[in-house]
């Protein structure tokens, strides 16, 4: 068990690692490397856009296969193909075609990975909040660590940091234990078979339900991601202090992950998703009316819930509401749907809405919040705590 759960963390650390490096430098090397604003943005948008179409496709193919560890190794291989040519293209449309398959890979991994690290946790009876604590962890070690890099040699640095946190990914995913043997089967018929009970999994009034919750919950963080900073900068707040700030959420969402087993079972799924919710209105009413420093700080810790509640609630919804041989296709589809699509289409809305509201583009955020919270009360009343599909085989419990 140990083994297994030191494995899972060092996959987690290496997803962490990677973000850490990607998500406050990379808009930055490829204005390194001569792309516009333009390129940038276009670049950018293209890999989040193509990720709801592909991360969904990945998470079926790998239940049909029953095989999440080698749809996980293949998509480690694409990032790392694709960040591994970074360093050699010259031309924009050749890191365009370097980046966006790597950006694609690295948001349809990520899905798959929380498949297996909660699918194991319950099997082998570890905390599922002590794996995933080793990406927020990470992710914050990453945004120190790439930043003395950049500031030590330059910002060519990303490239080779990139292409490290792929490897790392690539040897910690192949340690996971693979799935059991199998006689020989159709895939095609597989594939039928799952692209079926997806459709009936989309066709439960419980699933819409929690999927309408997380997404109005997650997508509510769009305007403190894209303008948080900005806004502070705005207010007067130093890049010192902002920096500062910046991590206190993800401490506390480390602080929540490393208590996970206990919260769980206290609060149960539902309860969780909702407490998630409460905190986004709480936290975004705090924010639209930019409060003084102490309230600031205060509204950073409630990220403990805005996020870390609400993503612990829809893991073990997705653990208990879905069989096994749909793990992948469900958590695909919340991520696909949450931070997608609501977070792309609220991040969409914000832009011109802070050039006119500024800071009380928050309350925005606090109305998504709240239609969380509606989301989360239907569901609490119309799950009964089971498995939301009938006819869904359970005989490969064991797989990952």
């Amino acid at each position: 068990m140990r083994g297994i759960s030191f494995r899972l963390g060092l996959a987690q650390a290496a997803s962490g690692t990677l973000s850490g490096g990607y998500t406050p430098f990379f808009g930055a090397w490829l204005a390194f490397r001569g792309l516009s604003p333009a390129e940038i943005g276009a670049l950018l948008s293209a890999g989040m856009l193509l990720r709801v179409f592909v991360a969904p496709l990945t998470g079926i193919f790998a239940d049909a296969h029953n095989d999440r560890r080698g749809m996980m190794i293949f998509l480690g291989l694409v990032m790392l193909l694709g960040y591994g040519l970074l360093g050699w293209a010259v031309w924009p449309l050749l890191i365009f075609a370097a980046a966006i398959p790597a950006n694609i890979a690295s948001g349809a991994s990520t899905p798959l990975l929380e498949s297996v690290s909660v699918r194991l946790a319950n099997r082998f009876g570890f905390d599922y909040g002590h794996v995933r604590l080793c990406a927020s962890s990470a992710f914050v070690a990453g945004n120190v660590l790439s930043g003395v890099l950049v500031a030590q040699f330059g910002i060519w640095v990303i490239a080779p940091w990139l292409l490290a946190s792929a490897a790392l990914g690539v040897i910690s995913v192949y340690l996971l234990p693979p799935p059991p043997k199998r006689a020989a089967h159709d895939f095609r018929l597989e594939l039928r078979t799952t692209l079926g009970q997806a459709r009936e999994l989309l066709r439960s009034r419980v699933f819409v339900f929690f999927l309408a919750a997380a997404s109005f919950d997650q997508g509510s963080h769009a305007f403190y991601y894209g303008y948080g900073g900005l806004h502070w900068r705005a207010l007067g707040l130093s890049g010192t202090l902002i920096g500062i700030l910046w991590p206190l959420g993800v401490f506390a969402e480390i602080a929540l992950f490393s208590r996970s087993r206990s919260v769980v079972a206290r609060l149960g799924a539902t309860r969780l998703l909702m407490l998630g919710a409460v905190g986004c209105v709480a936290r975004w009413t705090i924010l639209a009316f930019d409060p003084p420093l102490p309230l600031i700080v205060l509204a950073q810790l409630l990220h403990a819930l805005t996020f870390a509640t609400a993503h612990l609630g829809a893991m073990y919804f997705i653990l208990k509401a879905v069989p096994p041989r749909l793990a992948a296709t469900a958590q695909s589809l919340y991520a696909v749907f949450s931070s997608g699509l609501a977070l792309g289409l609220a991040t969409l809305a914000c832009g011109p809405v802070y050039a006119v509201a500024g800071g009380r583009t928050y309350l925005l955020m606090a109305l998504m919040g709240g239609c969380a919270v509606l989301f989360a009360g239907w569901l609490a009343q119309h799950w009964h705590g089971g498995r939301i599909t009938t006819g869904v085989s359970e005989e490969e419990i064991d797989t990952i």
